[in-house]
């Protein structure tokens, strides 16, 4: 299983830089225009608004998984890899941690960025902060595994009848229904990550099953 996941960052690491890259670049272009041609308003809360890019990092990182992820069935990468001399477990294991170990490194620079702003700006409630960024990680993630996951659904309907895939079916739809409620409901901060790691935990082992129960791998 690890094996395929250092392959996978060896070959798709570089999407994920010049993800980074282009994310960063853009919001920095932005933050520039707004300094030269912004109102005094504008100009104000730039460093407001300087305190998001970490958040423009985690979806870059989001962006490069879904490109990897996307360029999936082009590649016939699933088929590959099932051919491999490795149990269908490990497979699908790699297969949903990929995109969540990009997700993770994007974590990891964007709570360095963000500990190098509040050195120089010095926010109040750094700890809270820093769950809002773990938070906007997870929740990233949960679109990305929740692409993965209604890939596998569409496979199962391929497979069986209507109402034999209704089950999975549901179980989707009620995941991203408490993603959605999860975002309006008034919650301590902790409480809102935990949520959404234990649905991205949930997802993932949906996806899992899915994966290892598939009869065919000719997509």
């Amino acid at each position: 299983m690890w094996r395929l996941v250092r392959e996978g960052l060896r070959f798709y690491g570089r999407t994920l830089l010049v993800s980074w890259a282009f994310g960063v670049g853009i919001f920095l272009l932005v933050v520039a225009i707004l300094a030269v041609v912004g109102s005094v308003r504008d100009r104000a809360e730039l460093p407001r608004m300087a305190a998001q890019m970490p958040v423009a990092i985690l979806i870059a990182s989001m962006v490069a998984a879904f490109i990897v992820t996307g360029t999936e069935r082009a590649e016939a990468r699933v088929r590959l890899h099932v051919m491999l001399p490795l149990p269908i477990g490990q497979v699908a294991l790699a297969r949903i941690l990929f995109p969540a170990i990009f997700m993770l490194l994007g974590l990891g620079v964007s709570h360095a960025v963000f500990g190098a702003l509040l050195a120089v700006q010095g926010p109040p409630h750094p700890w809270h902060r820093h769950l809002t960024v773990d938070y906007v990680a997870l929740l990233l993630l949960f679109w990305i595994e929740a692409a993965l996951a209604f890939r596998e659904v569409i496979e199962l309907g391929r497979r069986v009848r209507w109402g034999a895939a209704f089950a999975p079916r549901a179980f989707l739809a009620l995941a991203v229904a408490v993603a959605v409620v999860v975002q309006v409901v008034q919650v301590g901060a902790l409480a809102r990550v935990a949520m959404v790691a234990a649905l991205n935990a949930g997802l993932m082992t949906f996806t899992h099953h899915l994966f290892v129960r598939r009869a065919q791998f000719t997509k």
